[in-house]
């Protein structure tokens, strides 16, 4: 908070700006005066000199003279410096001169005044009279000046008036001191109408001042008004060229399921049964990626994700990646390398997750032959430390010209047909607005005919730690055998498709639509190896809550919570519940490893 000025502060300014605007005016006249002086003493000359001695006359004409010469280059000195360092020290400088300057003038009305003819003396002191007149226009209105130089002035040459005229002593005096009255009294309201002036200025100053401001503000003002509207715009770009893509995206795989349901309708034979189930497959994975991508987009675009802050071994989330594309990278006779060294970092793990997994995903899709490496080291410099996650593929390579294109969404290199099996083109967007959103850099670097390499720069590097051994998909698909798994969902369809599923997997499974559906599961069965269950089951109580519930009822079990949502709200439910959360959509092989861990580990 700003100290707020007395009333004697607030006065002062003004009149010391006053003063300073004084002093440099009067410095100003009195590099002048010298030349006026002389003036003075040739005039007196004129019609005393042969009255007076002329050595004396001399005398006193140069003591005069020297005397302005010395104020003038005392002023000429002031000129030179900074007025405003002491103003008033400066003001009774000039006041000390003024009174030697009219001290000097009035020795010659001591010495002459008594030799001289009385009609010379009548001249003489009216010149000593007009001299102080003159000094009001010199001292700038400053009344201790014109105080000073007429007093030293007439108050000599008025006693020597009174001691050669008794008789008119009084009348001298007063006509004096009336003299001396009116020069002060005029010197003060020359003072008054400079301060008015100073004044002036100042309110005016401040109100150009005051104007400036209310550009600046109305400039700045407008500056933001069109970055926000050039934002606006450009979000609505993007919207369209989003909703755009997407329809075209959504229609042609959902036309594609039409025809095949009509196919399957028509009970075709075993072979073209298994082709389209294939197919029907390939689909339903591309639908789920490009919806994942979306909600994952919106959910960043409208600042809905609120990334968490915890320590992540950095290590064993990406080799869980890693694990996840091996089968993929299988597929297309890709080798799959990683270089993990045991890493932890405070941030996101979902975040970190997904980013490494659209890297990976990125690369296998667009590697016809060689390898995928996916390595993790920190770096440390002077003064930051961070964690380094790169991809590199042998594929094409990207040119230089399109690495800032890559990010946009929907933009796919080398993919006119839409091919759905090469993505949809959100993955590297998605990449860059979560690496914002945690504080991370990215950057690529390509060579046409060789490769790409994307390189993820993670801040706040805690240090290092042990991977988990992640169980390899054999093991996982074994470690399922003879598991009894609980699932809870309000949704008819995911139920009925969820137990299909396990059940190809060789687990038995129980479905709750509803939290009093699966307490009596739990109360004519017990506890199972494992409980899927939705977070949002349409009540009160969500899947976490029943959970906790139910787990304190029958024991520890372990828990899969799955979910569609993407408010921060629901999904900081999830995170602070301490159960491993799982996003709808779902990969097959993704679901059946989480499973298989949560057995492992289970309590």
């Amino acid at each position: 908070m700003m100290p707020v000025a007395s009333a004697s502060n607030l006065a002062a300014a003004p009149d010391r700006e006053v003063l300073i605007e004084l002093l440099g005016l009067h410095a100003q006249a009195m590099r002048r005066m010298p030349w006026v002086q002389a003036w003075i003493v040739v005039g007196l000359g004129l019609f005393i000199f042969v009255h007076v001695n002329h050595w004396l006359f001399l005398g006193w004409g140069l003591l005069t003279i020297a005397i302005e010469f010395g104020r003038a280059r005392f002023a000429a000195g002031v000129l030179r410096r900074d007025l405003s360092v002491d103003p008033y020290r400066t003001h009774r400088q000039f006041v000390a001169l003024a009174a030697v300057a009219g001290a000097g003038i009035a020795i010659g009305a001591v010495l002459f005044l008594p030799k001289i003819p009385i009609w010379d003396q009548a001249l003489f002191g009216a010149t000593l009279l007009a001299i102080p007149s003159a000094g009001v226009a010199v001292s700038q209105s400053s009344r201790y000046i014109v105080a000073a130089y007429s007093v030293a002035i007439l108050a000599p040459g008025g006693a020597v008036w009174c001691v050669l005229y008794p008789s008119q002593a009084l009348g001298g005096a007063v006509l004096i001191a009336l003299m001396l009255t009116v020069l002060i009294l005029v010197a003060t309201d020359g003072e008054k109408l400079l301060r008015r002036s100073v004044n002036i200025r100042h309110e005016r100053d401040r109100l150009v001042r005051d104007l400036e401001q209310r550009n600046a503000d109305v400039r700045s003002a407008m500056t933001e008004v069109q970055g926000a509207m050039a934002q606006a715009e450009q979000s609505a770009q993007a919207r369209a060229r989003v909703l755009a893509a997407a329809s075209h995206d959504l229609r042609q795989p959902l036309h594609a399921l039409s025809v095949y349901s009509a196919v399957l309708a028509s009970k075709p034979a075993p072979e073209l049964l298994n082709e389209v189930s294939g197919n029907i497959d390939q689909i339903v994975r591309s639908l789920g990626n490009l919806l994942n991508g979306l909600l994952d987009l919106s959910r960043l675009s409208s600042g809905y994700y609120v990334p968490e802050h915890e320590a992540v071994d950095l290590g064993t989330v990406i080799a869980g990646v890693c694990a996840e594309f091996q089968h993929a990278a299988a597929q297309k006779s890709l080798s799959l390398l990683q270089e993990l060294q045991p890493t932890r970092v405070l941030g996101d793990p979902v975040a970190i997750g997904r980013i490494a997994r659209n890297l990976i995903d990125n690369a296998i899709k667009y590697t016809d032959q060689g390898t995928v490496r996916v390595t993790l080291h920190p770096e440390k410099s002077s003064d930051d430390q961070k964690a380094v996650l790169t991809v590199t593929d042998t594929g094409k390579g990207i040119p230089a010209s399109e690495h800032s294109r890559i990010f946009e969404e929907f933009y796919q290199l080398d993919n006119p047909g839409r091919d759905r099996s090469r993505g949809v083109g959100l993955g590297l967007a998605i990449v860059q607005r979560l690496s914002e959103l945690i504080g991370a850099t990215i950057s690529v670097e390509s060579t046409l005919g060789e490769g790409t390499s994307f390189r993820v720069a993670l801040p706040a590097l805690l240090g290092a730690a042990a991977p988990l051994e992640l169980l390899p998909t054999q093991q996982a698909h074994a470690a399922l055998q003879g598991v009894r798994i609980y699932i809870v969902d309000d949704e008819i369809d995911i139920l009925r498709s969820m137990q299909a599923l396990l059940g190809v997997w060789g687990v038995e499974s129980l479905t709750a639509d509803s939290p009093e559906a699966a307490e009596r599961i739990f109360e004519q069965s017990g506890r199972p190896h494992l409980m899927l269950v939705d977070l949002r089951l349409g009540q009160h109580e969500h899947g976490a809550q029943l959970a906790d519930r139910l787990r304190r009822q029958y024991g520890p079990f372990p828990v899969l919570i799955i979910t569609g949502e993407t408010a921060s709200e629901a999904l900081r439910q999830a995170n602070e519940s301490g159960y491993t959360l799982l996003q709808k959509p779902i990969a097959p092989e993704v679901l059946r490893r989480a499973i298989a861990v949560a057995i492992q580990t289970r309590d």
